[in-house]
């Protein structure tokens, strides 16, 4: 029996949707026809995917990483992606990436079919998003009530984004057009790319990404700077679950810092080389131990730093093999450092920036 399975039905009744039926994994050996196989469905004019994973018991990186691919690319207004069925050792892992906010997720084929049918116009991929300026509070005479953004998703919640560092400025005195003459414009946020329609004068934030910026009028729309985000800081055990939901979580990261492919895969590499010298000359093998790493993305630049509390590792220390401990990080990575910490253990920090 093949690896990976995939039956593809036309959905009668909602044009353009096509049932995927999945059975088997998604590993290294089955990703390519996947890819391959769905990227044709979409070629012969597919908008709409049904995904019943219902017999997916483990998804890669990759195969992750190419439906958070395909899910944007899909950009018109009557497209989508929704699952079904997912298992929960599946489940986990976008709980754990926080896709679950990404994906719509259904418990039965009849209830995603539902989605496209009351849906016609939107789906759970779609990047418009609705914005509306605050009503001012009456009983307030404080600048930021009348300042405030609320986003709304046409139909679905923003990309998980960190919390903001501060609330939006208040808005600049510009004057409000008539209500008879309300005008609606589509602009591209300038930091994620996602459209963003406003209607009013005033300051907004992206919900996608938490830039801010300022409608003038006329047409016209002015980004603010965009904050550095909160870096995301886990404690993870060596369990292979716990490793693949990292490697999985960096992929998505170093995808959207715009880096290709090859780049990514080396990335994935590096951090799991780093994972497993850790586990095996810092623990000894010893599985039942903690060590935690602190992701960042800045813009096109991702960096990770672990931290554990086992033996002291050395800069000029091989391996069982020979080779010079973390060789991967070092040949691939811009930034490779390592220290002990005062305390005991070791502090490791990589980075890369897109070119």
């Amino acid at each position: 029996m093949p690896d990976l399975t995939i039956q593809v039905q036309e959905v009668k009744g909602i044009p353009g949707t096509a049932l995927v039926i999945l059975n088997g994994s998604i590993d290294a050996k089955t990703v390519i026809t996947f890819q391959t196989q769905l990227n044709a469905v979409k070629e012969r004019g597919s908008n709409r995917f049904i995904l019943d994973m219902e017999h997916v018991k483990y998804v890669n990186s990759t195969g992750l990483g190419f439906l958070i691919n395909l899910s944007d690319s899909i950009t018109n207004d009557k497209g989508g992606i929704a699952l079904v069925k997912v298992q929960p050792k599946v489940k986990v892992v976008f709980d754990m990436l926080g896709l679950n906010a990404f994906f719509k997720i259904y418990p039965s084929r009849d209830e995603a079919m539902k989605h496209f049918q009351v849906e016609p116009s939107a789906s759970a991929t779609d990047q418009t998003l609705i914005l509306k300026v605050g009503k001012p509070d009456q009983s307030s005479s404080s600048p930021a009530a009348t300042a405030t953004a609320v986003a709304e998703p046409m139909t679905r919640p923003a990309r998980p984004a960190p919390p903001p560092l501060m609330s939006p400025p208040p808005a600049p005195a510009h004057p409000a057009p008539a209500r008879g003459a309300e005008e609606t414009i589509t602009v591209d946020c300038g930091a994620c790319r996602a459209l963003l329609s406003v209607t009013e004068v005033g300051t907004y934030k992206c919900p996608r990404c938490l830039t801010l910026f300022h409608y003038d009028g006329g047409g016209k729309a002015s980004f603010l700077p965009r904050r550095n985000v909160l870096p995301v800081q886990l404690g993870l055990n060596f369990s292979d679950d716990a490793t693949q939901g990292l490697l999985q979580f960096v992929r998505v990261l170093a995808t959207r810092a715009g880096f290709p492919e090859a780049t990514v895969g080396n990335i994935e590499g590096a951090v799991r080389e780093t994972v497993q010298t850790i586990r095996r000359y810092a623990y000894g093998n010893q599985d039942n131990n903690i060590y935690h790493v602190m992701i960042a993305r800045a813009g096109p630049e991702i960096e990770l730093r672990f931290a554990d509390s086992g033996a002291s590792l050395s800069a000029d220390r091989a391996g069982d093999d020979g080779k010079p401990l973390f060789s991967s990080a070092r040949a691939h990575m811009d930034r490779f450092e390592i220290r002990n910490h005062p305390r005991g253990g070791n502090v490791i920090t990589v980075s890369k920036k897109a070119k």
